[in-house]
């Protein structure tokens, strides 16, 4: 069921599905703080800083590596809307694993700059995938009803298909790290800003219209 619709069934108020993409404020959006960063180096000050492909192809495949693993478990939830999503979605999810983890090989057993750029961009983005580990109390409901899982339940099998991609790939993985960002609780990095800016930047100056 679109979200629109489910939000008015349970509250009477209608919304567009336009209303959650182009008119949340940045700490109504609830995400991983990793699917936020810039595609920018790690010493990188700013959103507007030179792109780095090797954050770009790292970012694609921790994040990839983790929604095989969600959509695949997602398949068996209760919820039957959810559940078809999941099977469409983790097709897609195969296809940008594969890619990314091509790259994440070709690069990072690659030359010595490659290999170098590429361990760089591993290092930086490590400690925010443990955000995509980190359980609350909405999420254990959910699990509890049958109608998701919990994230933490997925991490072996994420830490296995990592493992064996760096590997092939000669990149050293990072020492664990205590750090947890905190993009799912709407208190989101500098980098958000920018993003909503450009993408809401159109639907703004035409209030009324739908997208």
């Amino acid at each position: 069921m679109p979200r629109g619709r489910l939000e008015g069934e349970l509250t009477g108020r209608a919304r567009h599905e336009d209303d959650y993409a182009y008119w949340r404020g940045e700490r109504e959006f609830s995400n991983w703080t990793l699917a936020e960063l810039p595609h920018s180096g790690p010493l990188a000050g700013t959103a507007s800083s030179d792109r780095d492909y090797a954050v770009t192809i790292t970012r694609n495949f921790l994040y990839s590596a983790l929604m095989i693993e969600l959509w695949t478990a997602l398949q068996a939830s209760t919820d039957a809307g959810l559940a078809a999503i999941a099977a469409k979605s983790v097709k897609e999810a195969r296809y940008h694993l594969h890619h990314a983890a091509g790259w994440m090989v070709r690069l990072g057993d690659g030359t010595e700059d490659s290999h170098l750029r590429m361990q760089r961009a591993l290092d930086h983005l490590m400690p925010y995938m443990n955000e995509c580990f980190v359980g609350d109390d909405v999420e254990q409901l959910a699990a509890a009803h049958g109608v998701a899982v919990q994230t933490a339940d997925l991490r072996e099998a994420w830490e296995a298909t990592v493992d064996e991609t760096l590997a092939a790939a000669t990149l050293d993985k990072p020492v664990p790290s205590a750090f947890v960002s905190t993009g799912k609780h709407g208190l989101h990095s500098e980098h958000m800003s920018y993003l909503l800016a450009e993408m809401q930047g159109l639907a703004r100056a035409h209030p009324g219209a739908q997208w």
